[in-house]
């Protein structure tokens, strides 16, 4: 895994999980929006998350 997909898999972890500011969750939206693959890693993350915490 290169630095920048690692980094850009830290940023979905933690917008899934609320964890960054307002500003550093649009710019990692809009690095993400471009990938078909990061959004739909984006979804399993947010799925996770949601059945997880339901638990």
């Amino acid at each position: 895994m290169t630095e920048e997909e690692l980094r850009l898999t830290k940023g979905i972890h933690h917008l899934v999980r609320g964890d960054l500011p307002w500003e550093e969750s649009w710019e990692l939206l809009s690095e993400i929006t471009g990938s078909s693959d990061w959004i739909g890693y984006w979804e399993t993350e947010k799925m996770l998350m949601q059945l997880y915490s339901k638990s």
